[in-house]
């Protein structure tokens, strides 16, 4: 029971200390910050469209696919580059971090929805409520929000936490192109399907009643497969990135403070000195 309390202290110490995360963010190359923030963004909001639905089974479509399974792997592979270049622990503070902007984007695009406009003409804003999904049909924005970030928290953990996992197989060579990738490709498997079907689950199960759960895992399954596919694709881009930041000595001034907060011992969180 002692133990507990300290590991829950500890974690909510170390949830709020802003200034690991002042650090993390600028230890991170600025680009890959803006490219996260800017799909996890897009994602969400794509999110609300179905672009496609396939194999009818009676009055249901076994499969359908939205417009996030089109981005969500680049969030994905980022959340791999940081888990594999900062820890677990950090990919997961940057993957809250991508959760306040998404939640910022989506309550600011609310307000200006709210706003009833009238000019050039009457109804001129209608486009723009209707493009963002505030037009009072289908799947709310504020619905999609609590899904999409439900799932994007939960399954932002479980790829960190797996993908570190996968690692301590790789005892020989845990920085090799082959670690990087088979962490890559499982973590990416696993971390898409618990985010498709979380989100499936809740923004077209619990609060529109579209789908049953035959149809959500059929989603999740080929949302995952379809992400998969991308991160094969893109992959060793990105691990030919963490190696050229870690041969730049990239994110420092962010393991100073770690080894200063005496966390460079947790593999979890400190990975390389």
């Amino acid at each position: 029971m002692k133990k507990l309390f300290v590991w829950i202290k500890d974690t909510f110490e170390w949830l709020f200390d802003f200034k690991d995360l002042k650090m993390l963010l600028r230890s991170i190359p600025a680009s890959v910050v803006a490219i996260f923030a800017v799909s996890t963004v897009t994602m969400n909001l794509a999110a609300n469209k179905i672009v496609w639905s396939g194999l009818k089974i009676g009055e249901n479509y076994f499969i359908s696919v939205t417009g996030g399974v089109f981005l969500s792997w680049i969030v994905f592979l980022i959340m791999d580059m940081v888990t594999k270049t900062f820890g677990a622990k950090a990919a997961i503070k940057m993957n809250l971090f991508g959760a306040v902007v998404n939640t910022l984007a989506i309550v600011f695009l609310g307000i200006i929805a709210s706003v009833p406009s009238v000019f050039p003409f009457p109804g001129a804003s209608d486009s723009f409520d209707s493009v963002f999904g505030f037009s009072g049909t289908g799947v709310q924005p504020w619905q999609i929000l609590i899904s999409s970030t439900i799932a994007y928290v939960i399954s932002g953990v479980v790829n960190a936490v797996v993908h570190v996992f996968i690692g301590r197989f790789f005892k020989k060579n845990p920085d090799g192109k082959i670690a990087f990738i088979t962490r890559s490709y499982i973590s990416t498997m696993i971390g898409q399907f618990v985010d498709n079907f979380i989100f499936t689950f809740l923004a077209f199960h619990i609060f529109a009643h579209f789908y049953g759960l035959l149809t959500i895992v059929g989603m999740s399954v080929l949302g995952a497969l379809i992400e998969l596919v991308c991160e094969i694709i893109f992959s060793p881009v990105a691990y030919r990135k963490c190696k050229k930041w870690q041969k730049e000595d990239v994110g420092h001034e962010y393991f100073e403070y770690c080894k200063k907060m005496e966390l460079a011992a947790d593999p979890a969180r400190f990975e390389y000195k």
